[in-house]
C-alpha cells in the first residue's frame, strides 16, 4: 500500500460548542445532524468509526485510507460545533473494524461506564483517555458489551537473594 492508502486509526476529543440539550434519552438534535452527515459523507471516503458524546464532550475514533482520514480531521478541527480539538492517537492499522458502519453512535450506557471504571475513571471525560482505554472502547462497540479486554499477567517478583546464597546456592 502506498501512503495515500494505508489504513489507519485516529482518535480525537473536543468540547461542544452548543448547550447540551437537557433530554436523559435519545441523542441531542446537534449530535444528531452531525451524525446524519457524517453517515452520508464518510460512506463515500471509506471512512467508518464511533462517536460519543458526553458531558458535553465528543470522543470519535475514524479509521480509514491516511490521506482520506487525515482531510476529514482537518475538517473536523475547524467545524464550529465544537472547540478544544485535541488529537489522542494516529497509528496505522492492519484492517478495518469498521467496515459495516460510516459512523456508529454510542450513548451512554452500562458498557461504556464498565471501559471506564475499568481503567480508572468515573465519568467520561476522553481528555483523560489512554491508547489503552481508547483500544478497549473500540473493541467493547465492535465485540459487545460482553468484550473483555485481553488479560496482562501481572509480573511476579522473585525474592531478592544475597550473595552468599546466588554463589552457595
Amino acid at each position: 500500500m502506498d501512503e495515500s492508502t494505508d489504513l489507519i486509526g485516529l482518535s480525537y476529543c473536543s468540547r461542544a460548542s452548543f448547550p447540551a440539550s437537557p433530554q436523559r434519552i435519545g441523542v441531542d438534535p446537534e449530535v444528531n445532524r452531525i451524525l446524519v452527515r457524517s453517515r452520508r459523507n464518510n460512506r463515500s471516503r471509506e471512512i467508518g468509526g464511533v462517536l460519543h458524546f458526553g458531558n458535553g464532550c465528543f470522543f470519535q475514533y475514524l479509521e480509514g485510507p491516511a490521506d482520506e482520514v487525515d482531510s476529514l480531521f482537518a475538517t473536523i478541527s475547524r467545524d464550529e460545533r465544537h472547540h478544544d480539538v485535541r488529537r489522542l492517537t494516529r497509528r496505522a492499522i492492519p484492517r478495518r473494524r469498521f467496515s459495516d458502519w460510516s459512523m456508529k453512535f454510542v450513548a451512554i450506557e452500562a458498557a461504556v461506564d464498565r471501559v471506564l471504571r475499568r481503567h480508572g475513571l468515573g465519568e467520561f471525560d476522553p481528555y483523560a483517555f489512554t491508547p489503552a482505554l481508547i483500544d478497549d472502547l473500540v473493541m467493547t462497540v465492535v465485540n459487545g458489551p460482553d468484550h473483555a479486554p485481553e488479560a496482562v499477567p501481572t509480573p511476579v517478583p522473585r525474592p531478592r537473594r544475597s550473595l552468599w546464597q546466588r554463589l552457595f546456592g
